[in-house]
């Protein structure tokens, strides 16, 4: 699968140079931390308005938009906290994705921008779980609407070994698959202005031609009076935690059948006490961690989102 080189030489005349548009154009920007997220906004606004995350210590920590124009086209840039941040569950993201939409509902997205630095070298089961839920807060008939933009490119030697496993990523069984196969675009970031630019303008080309897309967690929140839990977001989440609760439940099970005798406890014998606080220490962070899964389970089924409107949208005209 060739890249499409975005912002690199020689370039096409830039698709902002097109006739002018009409319309604000709202675009997402995920991706994990560290891809590059607010700097991707600061490259595209031409000044550095937020700030910038440093290694895998996240910046963002709530989604916040910043308005800027290409062309003479409004483009809102919807920053979003790190899909990998280890400080911020699974539960919160989507609280918080679906928070925002609920409360700028009457301003529907036009796209997301997918950001991935090249840099990273595998796909982990985080990776794996997060992309499915992207892929169900979309729904199949916005995969179109992603662009997926690999970063991190002037940080490697050797681009051939970089290319191929990047190529991985969309064959058969690859996290991005999916997306891909279903109308996902993939280009490379060149973190400068036209490059930023020419991204954002794939995703208003789509809206000029098609319109804005139906966002699957966006029309299931409203059908469900606001309850995440019963969006197909919602759902895959919610298996994804019942999986861990169960797998967390087996392994406490099959920990207690190597308990060490009580009598080790207080042993005159140091080995026996060390083998006891050694398996009282393992039980009690597995314990740890089993009711942590549980109350995100908890959290998860009762988050209820309310939706706010302007009085432009009741009575804004259909593009």
């Amino acid at each position: 699968m060739a890249d499409k080189d975005i912002g690199g030489p020689p370039q096409s005349q830039a698709l902002s140079e097109t006739k002018p548009r009409k319309g604000k154009v709202m675009i997402a920007l995920l991706g994990v931390t560290g891809a590059g997220k607010s700097t991707f906004i600061n490259t595209a606004l031409g000044r550095d308005l937020l700030k910038t995350s440093h290694g895998s210590k996240p910046c963002t920590q709530s989604p916040q938009s910043v308005e800027l124009k290409v062309g003479e086209r409004p483009i809102v840039l919807i920053d979003t906290p790190g899909f990998d941040d280890d400080k911020r569950s699974d539960v919160r993201i989507l609280e918080d994705i679906a928070t925002w939409m609920a409360k700028r509902g009457y301003m529907k997205l036009d796209g997301l921008i997918f950001l991935h630095p090249i840099t990273h070298t595998r796909a982990g089961g985080s990776e794996l779980n997060r992309t499915q839920l992207l892929e169900k807060i979309l729904g199949e008939a916005a995969y179109s609407r992603v662009v997926i933009a690999t970063t991190m490119w002037d940080y490697i030697a050797s681009e051939s070994s970089v290319q191929e496993r990047v190529n991985s990523r969309f064959a058969p069984g690859g996290v991005w698959h999916e997306l891909r196969s279903k109308g996902a675009d993939h280009v490379k970031h060149y973190n400068n202005q036209q490059s930023a630019h020419e991204i954002v303008n794939r995703i208003v080309d789509i809206t000029d031609r098609l319109g804005k897309p139906d966002v699957l967690l966006e029309g299931e929140l409203r059908q469900r009076q606001g309850r995440v839990v019963q969006t197909s977001a919602g759902r895959t989440l919610e298996k994804q935690i019942q999986r861990k609760i169960t797998v967390l439940q087996d392994e406490i099970y099959r920990h207690l059948e190597g308990r060490p005798d009580d009598s080790y406890k207080n042993d005159k014998v140091p080995a026996h006490r060390t083998e006891w606080k050694r398996w009282n220490k393992e039980h009690r962070e597995l314990q740890v961690q089993l009711a942590s899964e549980q109350q995100e389970l908890k959290k998860l089924q009762n988050i209820v989102v309310r939706f706010f409107y302007s009085l432009a949208s009741i009575f804004r005209t259909p593009r």
